[in-house]
């Protein structure tokens, strides 16, 4: 496994065990739009949270096709955030669960 699976596999696990909805997503795979985030997540208000998840190294590149699903998912009032380490995950995590 590697390191962006590694990293998509406990921020997954964490969303779980705090009884969040997760859809953990294939990019590439029929039915699935192309930039569409890793990780969904709906807190319990509603609101979605879109992750994507880049390799820890530095070296994943954000797409034109998932900057503009980011965009779109901003504009409409969730939050999108991209995520390189567990650390960047907390981060987040603690901004939107003090929005809730």
């Amino acid at each position: 496994m590697g390191q962006e699976a590694r990293l998509q596999s406990a921020i997954t696990k964490f969303l779980r065990s705090k009884d969040r909805f997760v859809n953990k997503t294939q990019g590439g795979n029929p039915g699935t739009d192309t930039g569409t985030p890793d990780i969904i997540t709906i807190d319990l208000g509603g609101r979605l949270l879109g992750l994507e998840i880049k390799r820890p190294d530095g070296h994943g590149v954000v797409s034109p096709e998932q900057k503009a699903i980011g965009k779109q998912i901003i504009r409409n009032g969730g939050r999108w955030e991209v995520i390189d380490s567990f650390e960047k995950f907390e981060e987040a995590w603690q901004d939107v669960t003090t929005l809730i």
